[in-house]
């Protein structure tokens, strides 16, 4: 099952709360995993939640994996109340890693991504989606004279992201949408604006499918996974949409899709309207929950087991 990554080295900027759940943490490792295999270029992490540990955390879980890639994030972005119990311990096992004032905002990190990459770049949402919303209306800078909509259509080939509850698309409400009006003013300005392909994986694609309860006691991901209670395996949104991501095939992936244009209203419920010429699209699983999991799980062993060898 490891053989069906893509392995297209494009390069990849994974966005994230790592807020207060742990499968952002699942999801990290399966692009350090794809970047340490040589299947993708991963360039770097956004974060679009603030919070004291927010970088040192996931500095030190880059630095767990051996994997060098810079970190930005939004330092507005605080009004995401609570902690990832995590994110403290990971900080806590290095004496010399970045703290949130010491990186660019997130806005400038894909910037300065976009602008020096050669080859078109695929992003990775698995949080709030100001950030990227925020990019579309960034002004030049020192990194490219184009403002962020020219940018993003010159540079960016593919947008992935977490979030929507597309079996229900009169009600349907979802965290990463509908957390508060910073989210939801996100996701509003990212379905009207965004230039590329986006590809949506839902709330009730990830729900029953729980992986992550494989891992060996002395695991850091384990024990991350353990501060957040969740000692047998935690639900794969976001590992799932990640697995999607290096797939980059939705049968291989187990998945059908529908295509047309989503989009969010000011309450945060999330619509689509279907059509072939449509931008977006939303994916419906084909298989059963153990068969995302087993293949998830995988990926996260071996990618352990490299490490402690």
């Amino acid at each position: 099952m490891l053989t069906e990554c893509r392995q297209d080295k494009v390069p990849f900027i994974l966005g994230t709360d790592w807020w207060s759940d742990c499968d952002d943490c699942m999801a990290l490792r399966l692009l350090c995993w794809a970047h340490k295999k040589g299947y993708i270029d991963f360039k770097g992490v956004v974060i679009n939640a603030c919070m004291q540990y927010s970088v040192p955390s996931v500095a030190a879980f880059l630095k767990l994996e051996n994997v060098n890639i810079p970190i930005g994030i939004d330092m507005k972005a605080t009004d995401f109340h609570g902690i990832g119990p995590y994110q403290k311990r990971l900080a806590k096992q290095f004496t010399d890693l970045p703290q949130n004032d010491d990186v660019p905002s997130g806005v400038a990190l894909y910037r300065k991504i976009l602008a020096e990459s050669d080859t078109k770049v695929e992003i990775a949402e698995i949080g709030f989606t100001q950030v990227l919303a925020d990019l579309l209306e960034s002004e030049p800078d020192e990194y490219s004279s184009l403002n962020g909509m020219e940018l993003v259509k010159e540079k960016c080939s593919k947008l992935w992201v977490m979030a929507g509850k597309w079996d229900d698309l009169r009600n349907g409400k979802e965290h990463n949408f509908c957390n508060n009006t910073r989210s939801i003013s996100g996701g509003i300005r990212l379905c009207k604006n965004w230039p590329t392909e986006i590809v949506f994986l839902g709330f009730e694609i990830g729900l029953d499918v729980i992986s992550g309860g494989n891992l060996e006691k002395e695991d850091f991901l384990h024990r991350a996974m353990c501060d957040h209670m969740s000692f047998f395996g935690r639900s794969s949104w976001d590992p799932m949409l990640i697995m999607l991501a290096l797939n980059n095939d939705f049968e291989k992936a187990g998945y059908s899709y529908k295509k047309g244009t989503a989009s969010l209203d000011v309450t945060g419920v999330n619509h689509f309207d279907f059509s072939d010429d449509g931008m977006h699209c939303f994916v419906v699983r084909k298989q059963k929950p153990k068969w995302y999991k087993d293949r998830i799980n995988e990926i996260l062993a071996d990618d352990y087991k490299n490490l402690i060898q």
